[in-house]
């Protein structure tokens, strides 16, 4: 097959959605499948000279203070006439942002089968970055739902208008920052009222409605996010399909001695809840001396979670470790004890895979796909979104009880075992040859 993918963040941009693209597309190319990867380009040169997989970055721009994420927005007849000439079997829409969009539309221009993946519970994301006022989304979001109006929209270049002028951009780069990353407190304040929730809230399922509802297929890495989805009113097919793990990648632990170190590793952004973790931490660290947490990763949160941790006393056990490539991340969980996250808008979670697969069990919170993967009283310890207290007693329990981390920490390997990259893959193979057919 001749595969197209459109994504808003690729390589050298570390995430998620990232590593599943990454790690999908290596295994179709190996496969014999020709694919296309549209993206933005990055300040950074970054080659992929995978055989069998061309990159095609389109100009972008970022934020002073968040140079990682970049904006593309390729034209509509640039698109178009890539990908004629690539003349693709079917489209991956990975993302639902602009580049997301604009190839979207492209599809439809060209009348090709897409196939899109929901991998941002956008409802919970968006009440972080209250994109309704920044943008003044909300007098849009009525003409939003509408197909025709929405492709209008698009097409007119209301969308280029918002972010094309380099002079505004340069004058609130930093006020826009603080919106859209949720870096200052005041943000975090007014997300917490009432009526912006619930205005954010409307405005996420409109757009999700009016984007995934134009796909031929929708694939969600849980079980949890396509019932939303259904409930939500996306009423084209949807299917799960776990990211996968490349379970050659992981070192399984051999050992379950304590170590006195815990895990938290992801992206360091404020939806991540990290400070939860912290906060956590510090309640029980007179009862397990000698005991440290890490944190690997970064992100906008970063600064003011290492000063929660000098207020707090902790700068000495709380050890932040910046951005670790994933092969030597996955190699190093077998050094911790246990690995914990209170995010709440996890759709799968790739490092709590690697996490489990290695050995380890897992405190996580009752939200969203979390519940799939950590079974409360089977593989690890679940508690409340944002219990902070109950976080702390899990740890406590876990640091004191070596034979249930070995419990757990078996029971993850076995449980992770039906992820595997190889079988994730093949189904997704399948996946686009029947959507293929269906379109005929």
């Amino acid at each position: 097959m001749r595969i197209a993918y459109f994504t808003d963040c690729y390589m050298p941009e570390i995430n998620g959605v990232v590593t599943s693209i990454e790690s999908h597309t290596r295994l179709l190319a190996e496969r014999g499948h020709e694919i296309l990867i549209i993206c933005p380009k990055y300040a950074e040169s970054f080659v992929d000279d995978r055989p069998g997989i061309n990159v095609a970055r389109y100009r972008s721009f970022s934020f002073i203070t968040n140079k990682a994420t970049r904006v593309a927005l390729p034209s509509m007849v640039s698109l178009v006439q890539r990908l004629r000439r690539f003349d693709p079997d079917i489209v991956h829409v990975q993302t639902p942002l602009s580049v997301g969009v604009i190839g979207l539309l492209a599809t439809k221009v060209l009348r090709l089968p897409n196939v899109q993946t929901y991998h941002t519970y956008i409802p919970d994301f968006m009440q972080y970055i209250e994109p309704a006022r920044i943008l003044r989304l909300d007098e849009l979001s009525e003409r939003v739902t509408d197909s025709y109006v929405f492709e209008r929209w698009i097409e007119s270049g209301v969308w280029r208008r918002i972010v094309r002028s380099r002079d505004f951009l340069e004058e609130h780069t930093d006020e826009l920052l603080d919106e859209l990353i949720g870096i200052s407190v005041e943000v975090a304040e007014k997300v917490a009222e009432k009526e912006q929730h619930e205005l954010t809230t409307r405005f996420a399922w409109r757009y999700t409605r009016a984007i995934y509802n134009r796909a031929d297929l929708v694939i969600t890495p849980s079980s949890t996010l396509k019932r939303e989805l259904l409930r939500h009113g996306v009423t084209v097919p949807v299917d799960y399909l776990s990211n996968g793990l490349d379970l050659s990648l992981v070192v399984p632990k051999e050992s379950w001695e304590p170590r006195r170190r815990m895990l938290h590793a992801g992206r360091l952004g404020f939806e991540k809840n990290v400070d939860v973790v912290i906060k956590a931490f510090a309640r029980i660290r007179a009862d397990i001396p000698g005991w440290e947490l890490h944190i690997a990763g970064d992100g906008p949160a970063r600064e003011s979670l290492e000063r929660l941790s000098e207020r707090l006393g902790m700068q000495d056990v709380v050890h932040f470790l910046g951005f670790v490539d994933r092969s030597t991340l996955a190699a190093s969980y077998r050094d911790y004890d246990l690995f914990v996250t209170a995010s709440t808008i996890e759709t799968q979670g790739i490092v709590l895979l690697e996490a489990m697969a290695t050995g380890l069990p897992v405190i996580g919170v009752r939200a969203l796909a979390i519940p799939e993967l950590v079974r409360a009283g089977r593989n690890g310890i679940i508690v409340p979104p944002g219990d902070v207290q109950g976080i702390a007693e899990a740890m406590h329990r876990l640091t004191f009880d070596d034979a249930l981390r070995e419990r757990f920490g078996r029971t993850s390997r076995q449980d992770v075992a039906r992820h595997d990259l190889a079988a994730v893959v093949t189904q997704l193979e399948t996946l686009y040859q029947q959507t293929i057919a269906a379109r005929g």
